[in-house]
């Protein structure tokens, strides 16, 4: 296996993840959070896919994001940011979008990610993302957008085990 297909192999499990642990929720279920405090899985997963979408397609295809681009953030009425670091006042007035809208969303953006990915080279991948701003390559930040993304899925899917009262521990099918 290649770096290329472990980098789809992942994004195709965490995406695997993401569907598990959406299944059966309610909209009610989507936007709850544990305490003021906390993010609820819609936000998580909104978070998430802005970060890929800024990565994949503003950063590394030097396109605009998916989100402007196609009107995600009218459809969701979600604000231009990722919600990268907001206060407690931020969370709590974020405006929670549709379930499947925000699925909606999600799919616009992976779509554009796998083509991207499948459609790189071995010597790309070792192209710096910024030539003048060195040391991160293509490949490097392909790793470190999995792993983020990998890590969201694990929080999303510990607050549906919150909120339905039991964690969920085995592995989805492939």
């Amino acid at each position: 296996m290649n770096a290329k297909e472990m980098v789809l192999a992942s994004l195709k499990q965490t995406r695997s993840y993401l569907n598990r642990s959406l299944e059966g929720l309610t909209q009610e279920d989507f936007a709850w959070k544990p305490n003021d405090h906390c993010n609820s899985i819609a936000f998580i997963m909104w978070h998430t896919v802005r970060v890929e979408d800024y990565f994949f397609t503003r950063v590394l295809q030097k396109k605009t994001a998916v989100y402007e681009a196609d009107g995600w953030m009218e459809k969701l009425g979600t604000p231009p940011d990722s919600g990268y670091g907001y206060a407690a006042e931020q969370l709590a007035s974020w405006p929670v979008p549709k379930m499947e809208d925000l699925r909606g969303y999600a799919n616009a953006v992976r779509k554009s990610t796998l083509n991207y990915v499948e459609q790189l080279t071995p010597e790309q991948m070792l192209e710096l993302v910024r030539p003048d701003r060195p040391p991160d390559t293509i490949g490097g930040m392909l790793i470190r957008i999995c792993t983020e993304i990998a890590l969201h899925m694990g929080q999303i899917d510990y607050l549906h085990g919150l909120r339905s009262g039991c964690v969920t521990t085995e592995a989805p099918q492939f």
